[in-house]
């Protein structure tokens, strides 16, 4: 068998393109691929996903000056299926989502189970002390507050901001 190579749509010659319209191959192919994305049109889910997407709970950082805040939401979790380790460099959440839902009727039986876990660890900008941390989980919400050391708080120096004439 021989291989043809194809040129870019703006270099074909009229002879490629009709070899492209009359290769019945090609044109199986073509259906074959409309009639999937055809298919799949309308719904929120690709053909061809291999994995459903990850649980990645939104987190805010804040700096008061003192400590550092970080809040996360983690709805339908439990404290125990939540892991905080912080370092003088990082801070690291991980958990593990379990979700159950059962649903019977008089005509149907309908159960739903979702599990996902994450790791989310974010760089600390400055030395904090890491035996003062604390984690706080209530409705849902997860905060940590990790106190910054005297070094860091004494190394911060405010700069005033000037107004340059116009």
């Amino acid at each position: 068998m021989t291989t043809r190579r194809i040129p870019p749509l703006a270099k074909r010659s009229r002879d490629t393109i009709r070899f492209l319209e009359e290769n019945p191959l090609l044109s199986l192919r073509n259906n074959i691929d409309r009639l999937f994305d055809n298919f799949f049109r309308g719904f929120d889910v690709s053909p061809f996903a291999a994995t459903p997407p990850m649980f990645n709970p939104s987190m805010d950082v804040a700096d008061s000056g003192k400590e550092i805040t970080v809040t996360i939401e983690l709805p339908g979790m439990n404290e125990k299926d939540i892991d905080v380790s912080v370092t003088q460099n990082s801070l690291t959440v991980r958990g593990e989502k379990r979700d159950e839902t059962e649903e019977k009727g008089s005509s149907y039986h309908r159960m739903e189970r979702v599990y996902g876990s994450f790791t989310r660890t974010i760089p600390l900008p400055v030395e904090v002390e890491v035996d003062g941390a604390r984690a706080n989980y209530k409705k849902g919400v997860l905060s940590i507050t990790i106190p910054k050391t005297e070094k860091a708080l004494k190394e911060a120096k405010k700069i005033p901001v000037k107004v340059s004439g116009k």
